[in-house]
């Protein structure tokens, strides 16, 4: 039982971060809290979250790590 929740929830991440186009770090931090997860960010955001997108998202309940990408537009 209990891995087909986790099975449902990695599935859901995955469907997130594939179905945003763009991997909006705000909008994929803000949906997995949503779910439940408390977000752990390893990039360092230079000029704010809304400057980077999401490159990948890894589970460890109740945690999710996401990865970001906060390249310069400089």
């Amino acid at each position: 039982m209990y891995r087909n929740i986790i099975g449902a929830a990695l599935v859901s991440v995955a469907h997130i971060v594939s179905s945003s186009g763009n991997g909006s770090a705000p909008d994929i931090i803000s949906q997995l809290q949503g779910q439940g997860y408390q977000v752990q960010i390893n990039g360092q955001p230079s000029g704010g979250l809304s400057q980077c997108t999401v490159t990948d998202v890894h589970q460890a309940m109740p945690i999710a790590y996401v990865d970001l990408d906060c390249t310069s537009n400089d």
